[in-house]
């Protein structure tokens, strides 16, 4: 017997009574054409929710590659969905294994269903994944009512989901990145599916840690948990995955050696990420000084050199022109009275 397919998707200071990084759809809603190059990691277990909490994955083993793929698709009937409205609808290539089908509007970003093969799942109405924005212990509830489709076989699924953004926090990654500030989305689903004469009891949960200023999740864990009436391993089973993106945007320990951004009188961040033929950086500096803004490689070699910069107490916008970059993983860095401060970017 094979294993039924879930619904799951791949997709600070401690007196701080709320997180300041918010997700907004400005800067968090997906975009058709992007692409995204994950990895994935063996599985660590996630702890409670609750603020200022510190994640630490730094050793956590490569197992393989995963690329996301999002493409606009309004000629799959998925759902209920009105494709004649002016919404987006995405169909996200989750590495080849399965698509899901995303709605993005600039209020709330709807999970409609997904395709593997010859199975599909699809909702009457969409799950609310996400709205915009979405800060620290916001909470969505709803039902989830769908179908579970084999060629011609259709049968139902019921059920309810809470998504939450539950925790925030510091989180460090495989590559060396260290995100201050990260909000974690934990989305449960909770539902009943039915598979021929058998019944099955599913729990799917996922966690997204948002950081600021990048646009998709710096890392995603997923835990399923299986149940069924059938005496058998393949109709009860627990799976743990985790996936993250290397380099998107980061207070590098090497670039900044050893100092966390947030400890210092400089903040940098950075808008879009990824970028094409221009960024968008803002430099937050506690005292005026004279500053030096360029591109480094993540073994520290100089790229681009943007110059000299004389830069304001507060906050200071910068047009950086990057047309002549390759593709890639890069640090924007600003070295204010010899040390240096630096936030990951790439350019796609």
């Amino acid at each position: 017997m094979k294993k039924i397919f879930t619904a799951a998707l791949l997709l600070l200071s401690a007196s701080s009574l709320m997180a300041q990084n918010k997700i907004t759809y400005r800067v968090n809603g997906l975009n058709a054409g992007d692409v995204r190059a994950m990895k994935q990691i063996e599985y660590l277990p996630q702890g409670n929710g609750g603020a200022n909490q510190y994640w630490n994955f730094s050793g956590a083993k490569e197992i393989k590659g995963m690329t996301i793929a999002q493409a606009e698709n309004v000629a799959t009937p998925i759902g209920n969905i009105d494709l004649s409205s002016r919404n987006t609808l995405l169909a996200v290539d989750e590495g080849g294994e399965k698509t899901t089908y995303f709605e993005i509007t600039n209020t709330e970003k709807r999970y409609w269903g997904l395709s593997n093969g010859g199975v599909k799942i699809e909702f009457a109405q969409p799950i609310v994944d996400m709205k915009f924005p979405m800060a620290y212990r916001d909470v969505i509830t709803g039902s989830m009512n769908g179908s579970y489709i084999t060629g011609s076989t259709v049968e139902p699924i019921t059920g309810t989901y809470t998504s939450e953004a539950d925790a925030w926090g510091t989180l460090e990654l495989p590559d060396g990145n260290v995100y201050n500030n990260v909000l974690r989305v934990k989305l449960v689903k909770n539902y009943q599916q039915q598979a021929g004469s058998l019944t099955y009891t599913i729990q799917t949960t996922r966690y997204q840690y948002y950081a600021e200023g990048v646009r998709y999740p710096v890392l995603i864990v997923l835990e399923n948990h299986v149940a069924s009436d059938c005496n058998c391993t393949c109709g009860n089973y627990t799976t743990e995955q985790a996936y993250y993106l290397p380099g998107a945007q980061a207070e590098s320990k090497q670039l900044l050696n050893g100092k966390s951004v947030a400890d210092n009188n400089v903040h940098i961040n950075v808008f879009p990420n990824p970028f094409h033929d221009f960024l968008n950086a803002s430099v937050r500096i506690n005292n005026a000084a004279e500053a030096n803004i360029d591109v480094v490689d993540a073994a520290g070699r100089k790229i681009k050199d943007f110059g000299t910069y004389n830069l304001v107490e507060g906050e200071n916008a910068l047009n950086l022109e990057t047309a002549d970059l390759v593709p890639g993983n890069y640090f924007i860095r600003v070295v204010v009275d010899g040390v240096n401060y630096a936030k990951g970017v790439f350019k796609k």
